[in-house]
């Protein structure tokens, strides 16, 4: 069963087609179960639910793909990027390694929102922040990293 609608699909892959200017990674860090056999201690509840969102908003645009991870089969690829939980989704350029935005969990209501931003944003590769903001941050001497929590509520 689809997660997304046929009309969202459609608004989305014309928002695709018509702000997406550079190729979009996803790595999608998930545990692939094997049929039905789940290792214990390995489950992971929502990562089919983070995979298949993933790969229908790929289906939109050949500007955007996924490519998948297997967190405990390549644990030593997802520790050298820091990744320490799943699903996760790392949003890149094609191409680059640094992930600039890292999402844990399946990007829904609101979040999903802001999923479709980033990707945009990515792509066009030039910041929504402030012109002040960012020479303030050119200013910065060490790599910070910024994490924003939200809930339901």
């Amino acid at each position: 069963m689809p997660i997304m609608s046929p009309q969202d699909k459609r608004a989305l892959a014309t928002r695709f087609k018509k702000d997406l200017d550079h190729d979009v990674t996803a790595t999608l860090y998930t545990v692939r179960s094997a049929a039905l056999l789940v290792v214990p201690g390995r489950e992971c509840a929502t990562c089919a639910d983070a995979h298949q969102l993933m790969d229908e908003l790929a289906e939109l645009s050949p500007r955007l793909s996924v490519e998948p991870v297997d967190f405990y089969i390549d644990a030593q690829i997802a520790q050298q990027h820091g990744v320490d939980r799943i699903p996760c989704i790392d949003l890149h350029l094609k191409g680059q390694d640094q992930p600039h935005v890292r999402f844990y969990g399946v990007p829904s209501g609101y979040e999903f929102l802001t999923l479709v931003e980033d990707i945009v944003t990515l792509s066009r590769g030039v910041s929504p922040l402030s012109t002040p903001t960012r020479k303030v941050l050119r200013k910065l001497e060490k790599d910070v990293r910024i994490q924003v929590f939200v809930t339901p509520g």
